[in-house]
């Protein structure tokens, strides 16, 4: 039985380089990446200063066991360069559980790989805050969370399904397409961006934001 424990690995990176980021993590031996498109939320000074033209993105979202994590996050930051103004964002997130399929996959192709690599910087000192709100209050929820100290966040559009039976419990119309803002704060800020979004954008007012938090285990490119 392997116990090495698999980690959610989320790549965020400028539209169109997602492809050649899933190339490397299955040349690496990981085999199972999904993207999907987001638009960063980063006023227009920040993107100046990171020396971004637009904020398009992709995501690509991956699973990686916990004893090569050092070695494929190092790579893929010095590959694509993460680590310039603008390059992007990589981290993990702890899982409780996956497939049983896939971890013996994974860890079967770790086996036949290099393993370790350099210790990762800022490990444990970060939280992903994602807001879930009614379309077009991205502003909204973005002002309220840089008030708190977020530098930016990455947006990903949404519907809800099967959504009739929360509708009646808040007693409210519950308005179907939804934006998700991911925002990577320091653990000691989550809780006053979170507080911050809840009471500009909060269940009560017309944005109807949904807010929670994930632990994050390693980072690079922030």
């Amino acid at each position: 039985m392997n116990n090495d424990r698999i980690k959610l690995m989320i790549t965020i990176i400028k539209r169109g380089i997602g492809s050649r980021v899933v190339d490397f993590y299955r040349a690496m031996g990981l085999h199972y990446d999904f993207i999907c498109l987001g638009m960063g939320t980063a006023s227009s000074e920040i993107l100046d200063y990171l020396g971004l033209e637009k904020t398009d993105k992709d995501i690509v979202i991956s699973m990686v066991p916990q004893s090569q994590t050092a070695l494929v996050l190092n790579g893929v930051c010095d590959k694509f360069r993460l680590k310039e103004p603008g390059g992007g964002i990589v981290f993990t997130i702890p899982l409780t559980s996956v497939s049983s399929r896939i971890s013996e996959i994974l860890c079967k192709t770790k086996n036949e790989t290099e393993s370790g690599g350099k210790a990762l910087e800022n490990e444990k000192d970060f939280e992903l805050v994602l807001a879930i709100f009614n379309r077009g209050c991205e502003d909204l929820v973005m002002n309220a969370a840089k008030r708190a100290g977020a530098r930016g966040g990455t947006m990903i559009h949404a519907r809800r399904v099967g959504f009739e039976d929360v509708q009646n419990f808040f007693g409210f119309t519950i308005q179907p397409e939804k934006d998700i803002i991911a925002i990577l704060a320091k653990r000691t800020a989550r809780r006053e961006i979170m507080e911050e979004i809840a009471k500009d954008a909060g269940i009560s007012t017309d944005a109807r934001a949904m807010l929670l938090s994930l632990p994050v285990d390693d980072i690079i490119g922030i």
